[in-house]
């Protein structure tokens, strides 16, 4: 599975981009790209996280952004999140001035499947499967050695097809959703509701400026 930033509803244009601090596990001078507009958001005072919502694909899909208040590392909020805490989360936003700084980054993940521990066990048994079906070129009976799992999701500032001429949205006394340290990304379909993918940034590739703290 792919998400690229050509997703975008509204693009953060080129020309608002500078170079700040993200300050992962390791502090890099990295491309930070900013826009201000109109936003689904929501802040929770007590877990201390901002949630952001950005449109994708004209709006059939959204990227959820949970951002900690303060510099941490991700375990505290990783073992916070709950689907119910989540769902919780989603209803509490509302359409809300904003300004919103984002790294430039590339996020990828390659995972290997353990489905037999699923019970998915005879698709792996050379004796059983036969997927030759799946190829002309087979001359007896084939199986699965392994089920690799890519994903790939890239922040940049371009948008999709036909939005790169929208203007930046003129927002009075706008929240600042400045994610300049770890945060986690999730994908939702609207219509559905799913979770298309989840993941973090708790790094990003940049100008070493020193270890962290």
């Amino acid at each position: 599975m792919s998400v690229c930033s050509g997703l975008w509803e509204r693009e953060l244009s080129e020309e608002s981009t500078d170079r700040r601090t993200f300050l992962g596990k390791k502090y890099t001078k990295v491309v930070m790209m900013h826009r201000a507009g109109l936003y689904r958001f929501h802040e929770d005072v007590d877990n201390m996280v901002q949630v952001l919502e950005v449109p994708l694909w004209g709006g059939k899909a959204s990227l959820m952004l949970l951002l900690p208040f303060h510099v941490e590392n991700l375990a505290r909020l990783d073992k916070l999140l709950t689907l119910e805490l989540l769902s919780k989360w989603l209803k509490r936003t509302a359409v809300t001035s904003a300004a919103v700084s984002l790294p430039k980054a590339n996020i990828t993940s390659a995972l290997s499947l353990q489905l037999a521990a699923l019970g998915l066990t005879d698709a792996w048994d050379q004796k059983v499967a036969d997927f030759s079906g799946m190829s002309d070129q087979s001359k007896g009976k084939l199986h699965l050695g392994g089920v690799l799992h890519w994903a790939s999701l890239e922040l940049g500032p371009k948008a999709g097809k036909g939005e790169a001429d929208l203007e930046e949205e003129n927002v009075e006394q706008p929240k600042m959703f400045y994610a300049d340290h770890p945060f986690i990304i999730l994908v939702r379909d609207n219509a559905t509701g799913a979770l298309l993918l989840m993941g973090a940034l708790d790094h990003a590739e940049g100008e070493l400026l020193h270890d962290e703290l």
